[in-house]
């Protein structure tokens, strides 16, 4: 293929000599090629890309910093030089380029446009119009790569990697917590692009822990702050707090009239996500705390309390703060959950005055409600205590500043502060008691927002194009928004689930979700477009790597939709069978189904259908993945795939629903296929989902048998994943609960007995990571050394949990100028200004401190992670064996079921299980997870010489603290489950466990218990050991008991009886302690 000849215009930007010329031969494409697409392939072909790069790297002053130290800011306004105007017009050039769509994003990376664009981006080595126009060609990148196919090398994620670089976010954080407030338009314009830049890439963890680190959260915080300064909403008193507490220069000016509060919300909601540190971070940023102190508020008018002392007197005051603060009474009264029945009154009391919320601003409204108006002598600070009266903090007032925000239902602010609102709801910080007002002002607002979404009448559906309107294009985004906040709100409230069915919220949604299964046209090169000589330029267009195309925005569109729509079901499913129900009888059950496929057919085929289906497209799919033209339903992503796994696992919940609709469905194939899907998150979900159907009522678990379920659960049970680990060995438990004999034996060994008690026995994945770190620090050493010494069963002191709390926390408090959250956040070697305890009276900033260096511990600290995945595999390997040994009395269920034979099976099985572990094994296990236990020290380095081992001693390691895991209530149910079943088959079993002394003696430690099925777990456990089977049996049972006498089980027994607070336990102690009396006369328990 020839190459076509190089135009005037290319020649002429190669040949320029100076900046004048290339300022002028670039303006010439830019005016050429914006907005024509088949101009922008042609220059791309003609090779413009690399040119442009060039004269973007290369026009810069010698003496101009590379981002070195950007946190000055640039001077006052000046005219472009000569060299920025060539940068500014090359850098708009390539934003022509990105505005093109996902076609252009490869040529453009492979030219290196990505890094000279980062170049400019620095606000004190660059002219402000010069960075905005960076900012705005960096979100043209972002807006193209949303499009990209999963097999095109430049995908959002890798424009975030560059973008939020070190020494880029030091320049973003320049621009965002520029001095005073910006005044000029291109200032404004600045943050409003940065702010949206960080919305729109901001996703992963990794960068969010990086934005949060450079200060950017504090920045955003401020801004934020700003608003609330300019609306008029400032706590009545807040100066006076803000100047006591020290932190008076944190109070913001002004939000100017071109800041978006909108945007500002969305980039704070992008950073925080769902993680508390950064919901902490949020809430006591100084900005935050100086304009939203905790302040008793007595209001002018006596009838304002009126709404709230009304509902308290029928019984509806759950809802209302322990504190009413200033920001409260600028919301209506809710009423909660009645104390007892339903009252026979009006659920909102006409008391009281009404006020008007339709003024944007306080400050305008005519109502009494500014709060500058009101005097601040009315406010009193609140105490330490908030809502437990203990010493927690008591609820941030930007909570119920958001809320009030939301309930405006104004334009895109309202949604992007029900966001953020989400984000705090979910991490904690904001009380029970506002579970209430979400139901009745959030959760209203988003399902009003999901039917505003609608198409409108007698607007035809969107074309099949590549381009969409802005109207249309906003219509989706926002409908697909609305749907993930919903979901995310009412995931775990009762509360919120019944507030949003009532609304209508299952009936939307399953109808969006039928929505997005409408058939698309086929359509033959949707992208191509006429030519006025269309065999001339064939040939050059068609091998440009622009050529590989994206995605079109409907196909996209209506995958989102799928993901959105389905995390919705699942958040609104996962409590109530009615919700359930109402999900089936939308018929949506189908559509659920059919996401499960990565290449969907048309909803409510049969299975040979949709297996025929899915093979035709499969074969018919290119190598990128994508679904041949005609197809009509596009490619599910692994968000679709996994929001479906997730969603038929709560639907599972419900014996009816795995009875009928999901066996009629034909949920069983698709989801097998998940399991060896090449995601790994995928088969997490699909193997979460799989827990639920394979249960011994399940009519489905006798094909999943045939489809050899147990094969691939017993080898995700050996995957390096911790979460896949754990997810195999929950689903293997319920599969073998009620099997057959040789089936249980033949899933034991399919699994290994060896693997089962190095899951159950070692600390995997904190010796993992015990050993990763040691080789960082050390690389030269040997990994041989496991620390089996220290890792020893021991009794000790129990240490201080709150240690490493203290330590975090002491001795750093902040100034108005300094910026806490971030210090905390860069590690514990940071160093921070400190404060003096007399302008920190109220010790509200040093209970931060306190409480962001414990979420930090928590969230951020590996070890945390680690031992929470090894206690959780452990916990469901007991049950493994727990449920192992458990033969069903009630028959068979399926090919699969037990038999009746109940004694002599459990017997049999047990004998098994002892010859594959071996018997004195498994009682040294059991008693393991009843000791306390040291682990791995990582709090500091170790040396070479701390792990050194000389004649079986460890030396020197006291060097580094030692970490106590104490044991775990769920861990010790699981324990005493297995020893309960086991002495629920025959005598000698029984006897074998009477035998374990020093086990019985660690059990009875746990009497104690605050866990109350540990307490009801051992009634069960003495019941089934003072048994007897006949009267043979008599004087061994007597024996038995006399034994759990010596013990002293039966003083601790009959303290239960007598003072145990729970009916339940004192219920089952009386009926252990009786047993025990007459020597055995009740029945064994399985438990």
């Amino acid at each position: 293929m020839a190459r076509a000849q190089t135009p005037p215009i290319l020649a002429g930007i190669q040949s320029a000599r100076t900046y004048a010329e290339q300022t002028t031969a670039l303006r010439s494409v830019k005016n050429e090629v914006v907005g024509h697409i088949q101009k922008q392939h042609r220059w791309v072909a003609h090779g413009i890309l690399e040119p442009i790069v060039e004269i973007l790297l290369s026009a810069r002053s010698p003496s101009k910093l590379n981002g070195k130290n950007t946190r000055g800011h640039a001077v006052a306004p000046r005219p472009l030089l000569e060299e920025e105007q060539v940068r500014l017009q090359a850098i708009q050039l390539l934003a022509s380029f990105a505005n093109g769509g996902a076609a252009f994003l490869t040529p453009l990376h492979g030219a290196g446009a990505l890094r000279a664009l980062l170049e400019n981006l620095c606000p004190v080595d660059n002219h402000p119009r010069v960075v905005l126009a960076t900012l705005k060609a960096l979100r043209s990148f972002a807006d193209a790569a949303s499009f990209v196919l999963p097999t095109n090398q430049v995908q959002s994620t890798l424009l975030a990697d560059e973008i939020f670089a070190e020494q880029h976010l030091e320049s973003l954080s320049s621009i965002l917590a520029s001095p005073g407030p910006p005044t000029s338009i291109a200032s404004t314009s600045l943050v409003n692009a940065a702010a949206g830049l960080i919305a729109a890439l901001c996703r992963e963890e990794r960068h969010q822990i990086l934005i949060a680190n450079a200060g950017i959260l504090d920045a955003l915080a401020t801004r934020l702050a700003s608003f609330v300064v300019a609306r008029g909403e400032v706590v009545p008193g807040a100066h006076v707090v803000a100047e006591n507490e020290g932190i008076a220069e944190a109070m913001p000016a002004p939000a100017p009239a071109g800041l978006s509060l909108a945007v500002t919300l969305d980039a704070i909601c992008a950073v925080v996500a769902d993680s508390r540190l950064r919901a902490c971070m949020l809430l006591y940023s100084p900005s935050i705390l100086a304009v939203f102190p905790n302040l008793d508020f007595t209001p002018p008018a006596k009838d304002t309390r009126a709404a709230w002392d009304a509902l308290e007197a029928v019984g509806l005051g759950s809802s209302r703060p322990p504190q009413l603060g200033a920001i409260d009474f600028l919301l209506p009264a809710v009423p909660g959950q009645p104390k007892g029945g339903p009252p026979q009154i009006s659920p909102f009391p006409p008391l009281g005055s009404t006020r008007d919320y339709s003024s944007s601003r306080l400050g305008t409204s005519r109502s009494g409600t500014n709060l500058s108006s009101w005097d601040s002598s009315r406010l009193a600070p609140t105490s330490a205590g908030g809502e437990t009266g203990g010493s927690e903090d008591p609820e941030v007032p930007l909570i119920p500043w958001l809320m009030r925000l939301a309930a405006d239902r104004r334009g895109a602010e309202s949604l992007s502060g029900a966001d953020v609102l989400t984000s705090l709801y979910k991490a904690g910080f904001a009380g029970r008691y506002r579970e209430a007002a979400l139901g009745s002002l959030a959760v209203p607002l988003l399902t009003h927002l999901l039917n505003d979404s609608d198409r409108p009448a007698g607007c035809p559906p969107a074309a099949v194009s590549a381009w969409v309107d802005d109207a249309t294009a906003t219509r989706w985004e926002r409908t697909e928004r609305v749907l993930t906040v919903l979901a995310r709100l009412i995931a775990d409230s009762e509360v919120l689930q019944k507030s949003a069915f009532q609304c209508g919220a299952v009936e939307t949604v399953c109808k969006l979700l039928k929505e997005a299964y409408e058939p698309i046209k086929s359509h033959d090169g949707g992208f191509k477009l006429w030519s006025p000589s269309p065999a001339k330029e064939a040939d050059i267009l068609e091998a440009l790597p622009s050529a590989q195309h994206g995605q079109l925005p409907l196909n996209r569109h209506r995958v989102r939709l799928r993901e959105c729509a389905l995390k919705a079901l699942a958040s609104l499913v996962s409590f109530k069978n009615e919700y359930r129900k109402q999900v089936c009888d939308q018929d949506a059950v189908p559509y659920i189904v059919e996401s499960l496929a990565e290449f969907p057919a048309k909803p409510g085929g049969s299975t040979g259908q949709r297996s025929a289906a899915a093979k035709a497209l499969l074969k018919g799919s290119d190598s990128s993945g994508e679904p041949p033209a005609g197809s009509g339903f596009g490619r599910n992503t692994a968000g679709v795939l996994i929001a479906a796994c997730h969603t038929i696992k709560l639907l599972a919940r419900s014996v009816s629903i795995v009875r009928t609709t999901l066996q009629d469905a034909g949920v069983t194939e698709p989801l097998v296929e998940l399991l060896k899907h090449h995601d790994i998150e995928v088969q997490i979900a699909a193997t979460g989902a799989i827990c639920n159907l394979v249960v011994d009522f399940s009519p489905m678990r006798e094909r999943y048998t045939e489809l050899g379920i147990m094969r691939i659960l017993c080898r995700h049970a050996h995957s390096m994943n911790a979460d896949l680990r754990l997810n195999a060995l929950w689903a293997l438990k319920h599969y073998v609960h009620g099997l057959r004999l040789e089936m249980k034996r033949a899933c034991l060994d399919e699994l290994q007995s060896g693997w089962l008690v190095q899951l159950i026995c070692d600390d995997t994945e904190d010796d993992a990571l015990f050993s990763k770190s040691r080789q960082e620090q050390h690389p030269g050493t040997s990994t041989s050394w496991t620390g089996d010494d220290m890792d020893e069963d021991v009794e000790m002191d129990h240490v201080d949990e709150d240690e490493d709390e203290e330590e975090g926390g002491s001795g750093k408090h902040w100034t108005g100028t300094s910026t806490p959250s971030s210090s905390l956040l860069r590690g514990p070697g940071a160093a921070s200004p400190r404060v003096s305890h007399e302008r920190s009276r109220t010790g509200r900033l040093r209970r931060a401190e306190v409480k962001l260096a414990a979420l930090r511990d928590a969230e951020l600290n590996p070890q945390r992670k680690a031992r929470s995945d090894d206690l959780a595999i452990q916990e469901q390997g007991l049950n493994f064996i727990r449920n192992l040994i458990t033969t069903s009395n009630s028959g068979s269920n399926g090919a699969g079921g037990a038999g009746s034979d109940y004694p002599q099976d459990t017997a049999e099985m047990i004998d098994y299980l002892f010859s594959a572990l071996g018997q004195d094994r498994l009682f040294e296990i059991l008693a393991s997870k009843l000791r306390h236990k040291v682990l791995h020290p990582f709090n500091r380095r170790l040396s070479p010489s701390s792990l050194t081992l000389e004649q079986g001693q460890q030396t020197q390691h006291q060097q580094a603290p030692s970490r106590v895991l104490y044991p775990q209530a769920k861990v010790i149910e699981a324990v005493i489950c297995i020893l309960v079943h086991i002495a629920a088959s025959v005598p000698r079993h029984r006897q074998l466990v009477i035998a374990q002394t020093d086990l019985l003696r660690l059990l009875g430690r746990q009497f104690a218990s605050r866990d109350k099925e540990v307490r009801v777990s051992l009634c069960h456990l003495i019941s089934n050991l003072t048994w007897r089977d006949d009267g043979a049996d008599t004087q061994a049972s007597e024996r038995r008991a006399e034994e759990l006498r010596r013990l002293g089980l039966m003083g601790r027994l009959e303290s239960l009886q007598q003072d145990d607070a729970d009916l339940d336990v004192r219920e089952r102690a009386k009926g252990a302690v009786w047993q025990m009396k007459q020597g055995g006369a009740a029945g064994a328990i399985g438990h």
